[in-house]
């Protein structure tokens, strides 16, 4: 018996990295899991990983259209969901003299914008379930750093935004909390703007921040994204819980 058996989730960015690990965790936990990216391959990958539970829709989530395709999908596949993980973000990492405001449109699109309106789509099966949402933000977005301000500014958005749906949906049964991941070690590090030796030592300076002194795994997020969604965690709403390996402690 697992802990998610019967139950069905949506996973956002769930071709690598965090998202991938939310999947896999998941699905081990007898739940059928749709993920979805723009990586079609990548997301084969995974679903070939679980063939049983895992399947994926393909899709720009900055789309509306990717986004009605996704929940059209679960809906004509499973007649219901459970649980919808908002897990696809992208992190520019620039100082604000060199921004453009097509990157404030690039990420505020995607890590804001697209998490707003697959919500909005998700939300009529969600409350049908009783089910639950997830955010994945970032413990950058209560301890700032320099040349993140785009990625910060939007992960703070999706903060208040979990809080305030939590107030929301409360009394429709649906539970609204978030993740606040510190420095993990993914892909997210392979497609900044940095040249690689920039991005290099912009992961190194992290490091050496961190007080465990390591980067987390996704699988340590994963795990809490599983807690989050169990009955163990029936009396959790509203919560914002930092995987951080203790960075956002001060």
């Amino acid at each position: 018996m697992g802990k998610l058996d019967g139950q069905v989730a949506i996973v956002t960015g769930g071709s690598s990295g965090i998202g991938k690990s939310i999947a896999l965790l998941y699905a081990k936990e007898g739940a059928d899991v749709v993920i979805i990216s723009r990586k079609e391959e990548a997301l084969k990958e995974v679903c070939k990983l679980n063939p049983d539970k895992i399947t994926y829709v393909a899709g720009d989530l900055t789309k509306t259209e990717s986004i009605k395709k996704l929940v059209e999908y679960v809906k004509n596949k499973f007649g219901k969901l459970d649980i919808l993980v908002n897990n696809a973000g992208w992190c520019p990492v620039q100082p604000l003299k060199e921004l453009k405001i097509e990157d404030y449109d690039k990420a505020f699109n995607l890590d804001v914008r697209s998490l707003v309106n697959i919500t909005i789509e998700c939300l009529p099966l969600i409350i049908k379930s009783k089910g639950n949402i997830i955010n994945i933000s970032t413990v950058g977005a209560t301890h700032r750093g320099p040349n993140l301000s785009m990625y910060l500014g939007a992960k703070a958005a999706v903060e208040n935004f979990t809080r305030c749906w939590a107030l929301e949906l409360a009394k429709d049964g649906v539970r609204v909390n978030a993740i606040a991941p510190g420095a993990i070690e993914t892909n997210i590090w392979n497609v900044t703007d940095l040249s690689p030796e920039e991005a290099k030592k912009h992961k190194e300076s992290m490091e050496n921040a961190i007080p465990c002194g390591r980067f987390g795994t996704p699988e340590e997020v994963a795990s809490i994204a599983l807690f989050l969604v169990s009955k163990e965690a029936s009396y959790v709403n509203g919560s914002i819980y930092n995987v951080d390996g203790g960075a956002g402690a001060p």
